[in-house]
């Protein structure tokens, strides 16, 4: 059976409904100690692990898990328990999310297994990774009854369904790519509890107004073939931490089909209201028609890591050297296409 993957992982009242079903279901439940802390079991994960005790069929070294079931698996110590409503009412008590199974905070990567061993809901928390060996069809039957699960659907192949279904279960994580989209529709203001959004149309040249009423994004991701200009609009979304934009960008490649000069983009300059973004962590622009940074960006105290690479910026400005609290900083302009062994080779010359 093919993996139905999650856009994020359930949380809130979801998430006690799908511990709910897995109990249910599965015939047991595996967590894992990664027995890495300098200063042995931290105390979230000893806890949770003295709790579950009663519950405990086996524990396993990572060397006897491979040996049982011929996978891969990480360094650390697995626990399986069986699945009882009092096994999961501790599941339910102990997290709000299947991200919070993430080690050292409390045991690693909470999975529920069939009677053979195989996974039935599989977590890879510290990559945001969580999925369940069900049909298509088994996956929207839980979401009708589930508000808050969003699968990765087939039928999301279509961007209306796509949006539809993100707006019902109120997702915070959304990936809008390969649509052959011109426009982002604008129904996208109604996802109020967006935190992270990734656009990667390269035929989008301008973003909607709608997008830049989502207050709570905290991550945001554009790949485009030619992006017309950032709105000045950017400085209401005060909670911005990552905001990360590439032109030149292909999803789909027509036969002939290149990047524009960066003379030629739509991309020119940052707005002076990138300044009101208080909260931005990182910015991130590759290949674009930039010949100066904004005299407002020192006023980004939280800014750490700052790169504008393949633009028309000829030297690092004076502005950048006096922000001493940025730990890295790219103002590289590698031409596109040009590959790594090529760049090696000029630095050796």
């Amino acid at each position: 059976m093919v993996a139905v993957a999650f856009h994020t992982d359930p949380k809130g009242t979801a998430y006690e409904l799908l511990i709910d079903e897995l109990i249910e279901k599965a015939d047991r439940f595996m967590l894992v100690d990664r027995q890495y802390a300098e200063e042995g079991t931290p105390v979230g994960v000893a806890k949770v692990l003295q709790r579950l005790e009663p519950y405990l069929i086996e524990s396993c070294a990572m060397e006897e898990m491979m040996i049982q079931s011929s996978a891969m698996y990480a360094e650390g110590n697995y626990y399986i328990y069986r699945c009882t409503t009092e096994s999961g009412q501790i599941l339910k008590e102990e997290a709000n999310r299947f991200h919070d199974w993430c080690y050292p905070s409390l045991p690693d990567d909470l999975c529920f297994l069939k009677e053979d061993g195989s996974d039935y809901f599989y977590t890879v928390a510290h990559e945001d990774i969580y999925g369940m060996h069900i049909t298509q069809e088994e996956a929207i039957e839980l979401m009708g009854r589930i508000k808050g699960l969003f699968f990765r659907l087939e039928r999301h192949q279509d961007i209306h369904c796509l949006l539809e279904d993100a707006i019902r279960h109120q997702t915070d994580v959304l990936n809008i790519s390969s649509h052959y989209l011109k426009e982002i529709p604008e129904r996208i203001r109604e996802l109020k509890h967006l935190k992270r959004l990734t656009i990667f149309e390269q035929d989008v040249s301008t973003l909607p107004q709608a997008l830049f009423e989502l207050t709570s994004l905290e991550e945001l991701e554009i790949m485009t073939a030619d992006l017309e200009g950032i709105h000045q609009d950017i400085g209401k979304l005060k909670q911005l931490r990552e905001l990360r934009i590439y032109c030149g960008s292909s999803d789909h490649v027509p036969a002939g089909w290149k990047p524009k000069e960066k003379s030629h983009l739509g991309l020119k300059y940052i707005p002076a209201e990138i300044g009101e973004l208080n909260e931005l962590l990182t910015l991130d622009i590759g290949y674009s028609g930039i010949r100066e940074l904004p005299p407002e960006l020192e006023q980004l105290k939280k800014l750490r890591y700052l790169s504008v690479t393949n633009s028309l910026i000829e030297e690092t400005p004076d502005m950048v050297k006096r922000m001493t609290w940025l730990q890295s900083v790219n103002l590289n302009s590698t031409p596109l296409g040009i590959s790594l062994e090529h760049i090696l080779a000029e630095e050796e010359s």
